[in-house]
């Protein structure tokens, strides 16, 4: 007698792939001396050097003491300086310093070679369908409006 598999739900299939996005990234960040989420922070401060800790902490989705502790934890890894605003005494930006800009680089190359790796067989168009799909997945779930997929995105 066989016995039929049970269907799963697609939310339980993102969960499972975001874990292992998640794995495989963090295996190689170790190999670059940086924890889960470190990378996320290096990238935003490398798009904008000198962000204040409060819009870094936005633009992430994670509290300000979170970003706090990693900035100052960047800091002692010597990849992060922390200035106070010239304008605003109670505000701090974050800067790379020389070490930091470096393994920017790395980190790029790293998440490039995570998603290669995740996307291996995917045609370009499927891979162009994916993120749009994902999007919308998550604009959904965050209550952001999304604009309905294109005709030739279908």
């Amino acid at each position: 007698m066989a016995v039929k598999k049970k269907k799963q739900f697609v939310t339980a299939h993102l969960s499972l792939a975001g874990r292992a996005a998640r794995t495989a990234l963090s295996q190689r960040l170790t190999s670059l001396e940086l924890y889960p989420g470190q990378d996320a922070v290096l990238l935003a401060i490398g798009e904008e050097d000198g962000i204040a800790l409060r819009d870094l902490a936005e633009r992430l989705a994670v509290r300000p003491p979170t970003i706090t502790k990693t900035v100052a934890r960047l800091g002692s890894q010597g990849l992060v300086a922390k200035r106070n605003s010239d304008s605003d005494a109670r505000q701090s930006h974050a800067h790379l310093t020389e070490k930091g800009l470096a393994i920017v680089d790395a980190v790029r190359s790293t998440q490039k070679a995570v998603e290669r790796r995740a996307l291996k067989g995917f045609s370009n168009k499927e891979r162009k369908l994916l993120r749009k799909l994902l999007q919308r997945v998550t604009d959904n779930l965050d209550g952001t409006p999304s604009p309905a997929l294109l005709p030739d995105e279908e």
